[in-house]
């Protein structure tokens, strides 16, 4: 029988461990729910904020709450967006998928364009 040929693994590897709170804890509730789909409903909030012309689906958060539950329900730091350009906007903006975090300096705020 043959053998199986050994893992790999890089030096500094490490098993993933997500030690950030669940999205309950960090505030999405169903009073969120409630408020960014009355958000959505609002005339002007019916597409994507970047311009891509879809519709959209969820309210984004201009500047990162961290945590801040001021930033987090204060609306002039809400935008709307769909789902598909948020992933986008987080991959290069928060630093998602093992690239470096860009500063606000860098053009994090309202991103006008993430259409390809």
């Amino acid at each position: 029988m043959p053998l199986r040929p050994p893992q790999h693994k890089p030096r500094q590897w490490k098993p993933y461990v997500d030690t950030r709170p669940n999205a309950r804890q960090r505030g999405y509730t169903w009073e969120w729910e409630k408020a960014s789909k009355a958000y959505l409903a609002l005339p002007g909030n019916e597409l994507c904020a970047c311009g891509c012309k879809q519709r959209a689906n969820m309210v984004d958060h201009i500047v990162a709450h961290k945590g801040d539950m001021r930033l987090f329900w204060d609306r002039s730091n809400w935008q709307p967006y769909h789902t598909t350009c948020n992933s986008k906007k987080a991959a290069l903006y928060e630093g998602s998928f093992g690239r470096s975090m860009r500063s606000d300096a860098e053009g994090r705020g309202r991103v006008k364009s993430l259409a390809i």
